[in-house]
């Protein structure tokens, strides 16, 4: 079964720089990929407690007088059989061949989870930031450091709604055609204020299950989470093979740092030296 973009899909992504593809995964695949998204959440936050060091792969936020709040784990295939397997599915790779034109190549991975922790994780170092927000930027501006194409696509597979509380993913139509130069921020790379309207753009709502796509040039944000409940997004970023630029250049080094340390946490539990402290909050469905 081929899941390749119709002519009018591959003519939006051109004409806008993203694509909605609603509902691609079923509710078996969401449940599996949450599943997934918890447990690596609970490896790496405990494995932090136990060896005393904040986990390279994990961004999480303490608001002032509010929840710690999980924004981003990365890399993740690693940690994860079947989400290195969605990795593969058909579903995810025939409508990056059609618009790249040719086999694609994994650039990096990771889940954007914006969860807010009901509980606070006492011991875990955590950075003091205002909301978990993600400021307008394009994705080429951090890539091309490392000598990526520009016509990288990204594609998030959403395990939670996406709806206008949620802090979704927020879009600037056509901004892809052009490369705008970014300033160094606390928070990141972000358009040159004179350059764009940062007020503006087009929230991306689309229900779990669906797949965005949008081009690594597109300029895009999104808000704080103010729904209580998580906005992850399953995220495989690829480039097209052929451009020869090796196996996990961007991720690869952060995986290798962070494996002796995880292995030294499953060490302390299995000589009962170490107990798990933390467990992925549950958040009712709806």
């Amino acid at each position: 079964m081929s899941f390749e973009p119709t002519d009018a899909e591959v003519q939006s992504f051109h004409d806008h720089g993203y694509l909605v593809l609603p509902c691609r995964f079923g509710a078996d695949d969401v449940r599996r990929m949450r599943d997934e998204a918890d447990r690596i959440l609970e490896l790496c936050i405990n494995s932090s407690l136990a060896n005393q060091r904040k986990s390279g792969r994990l961004n999480i936020i303490q608001r002032p007088g509010g929840p710690q709040v999980v924004r981003r784990i990365q890399p993740i295939i690693d940690l994860s059989l079947p989400l290195h397997q969605f990795s593969h599915d058909p579903r995810l790779l025939d409508p990056l061949r059609h618009l790249l034109g040719g086999e694609v190549a994994l650039m990096e991975e990771k889940i954007t989870y914006k969860e807010p922790l009901p509980t606070p994780v006492q011991g875990l170092p955590c950075e003091e930031d205002m909301d978990d927000r993600f400021v307008v930027h394009s994705d080429w501006a951090y890539y091309k450091d490392q000598g990526y194409p520009k016509g990288l696509i990204s594609t998030a597979v959403c395990l939670d709604d996406c709806t206008e509380a949620s802090g979704p993913l927020r879009v600037w139509p056509g901004s892809h055609l052009v490369h705008r130069e970014h300033e160094r921020t606390p928070f990141g790379r972000q358009v040159l204020p004179h350059l764009l309207d940062l007020h503006g753009g087009e929230d991306v709502l689309a229900p779990a299950g669906s797949m965005i796509l949008w081009h690594a040039m597109l300029v895009h944000s999104s808000r704080p989470n103010v729904s209580g409940r998580p906005r992850r997004l399953m995220i495989y970023s690829h480039y097209l093979a052929d451009a020869g630029l090796g196996f996990d250049a961007r991720n690869g080094p952060l995986r290798l740092a962070e494996s002796p340390w995880e292995w030294r946490y499953q060490r302390l539990k299995d000589a009962g030296a170490f107990q798990d402290v933390f467990h992925a909050p549950q958040f009712p469905e709806g």
